[in-house]
């Protein structure tokens, strides 16, 4: 990846996660140069991306100001869908999952960098020790699926997954409970997402898609069981 396109994706992932809002400056490109560690003239291709992207628009003499966010309306719109789903949309939302997330696994493969791997070889290091600690083992499990959207490197990939997030605890949360209710199981999952850490970080992108693809699946399959269960 070539400096200006880490400057271009730093800069993305503050707009995304509300840190720069619509119609703030961005720093000078001297500052900013010092912020990434990079020259001037990188920060100056990294802006032109942005401004060819429409995700800034530089006023000649004012500076680089953030455009409206075009995702964020998407994502919104995305939001008050889910919200109104409830319960019997559950498995349609798991569809979307797979959709989303096995092409996410499938990217991460191509463009993560060390940092990226590094973020999700810590959610499975507290994975890992989470087998007696329900909050942690959530929490690490859901960071470990932002960690593999921030990987692709597409702010609107990560914009979707965190829209999804409420559904996803609440799903992740259900699966993990009957899982661990069996033996052996603990390991079994967490070896499931080692595995998708594994083809990412050996940019083997089609496995990484096809472990991705059972991952979902098999919490697809999951829920149906407890459904049926439930019902008799």
């Amino acid at each position: 990846m070539l400096v200006y396109q880490i400057v271009f994706n730093r800069i993305n992932e503050a707009i995304t996660s509300g840190a720069l809002k619509p119609g703030e400056r961005l720093p000078s490109e001297r500052e900013m140069a010092t912020t990434f560690n990079v020259s001037r003239t990188s920060v100056r291709e990294s802006l032109r991306a942005l401004e060819l992207n429409s995700i800034i628009e530089v006023r000649p003499g004012e500076g680089a100001f953030i455009r409206p966010v075009k995702v964020k309306t998407l994502v919104n719109d995305m939001a008050a869908i889910i919200a109104k789903s409830g319960e019997s949309l559950i498995y349609e939302m798991l569809e979307i999952r797979a959709i989303i997330e096995t092409e996410c696994a499938y990217l991460a493969a191509q463009r993560a960098t060390s940092a990226d791997l590094e973020r999700m070889r810590n959610c499975l290091d507290e994975m890992a020790q989470s087998e007696n600690n329900e909050e942690l083992g959530l929490t690490a499990d859901l960071n470990f699926h932002y960690a593999v959207a921030q990987a692709t490197n597409n702010s609107i990939l990560l914009g979707i997954m965190r829209t999804l997030g409420d559904h996803m605890e609440q799903t992740i949360k259900a699966t993990r409970r009957h899982r661990f209710s069996r033996p052996g199981r603990f390991q079994d999952t967490l070896e499931d997402h080692r595995n998708v850490f594994l083809a990412i970080s050996g940019k083997d992108a089609e496995r990484a898609r096809r472990l991705m693809s059972e991952l979902i699946t098999q919490v697809r399959e999951e829920m149906a069981l407890m459904s049926l269960k439930a019902s008799q």
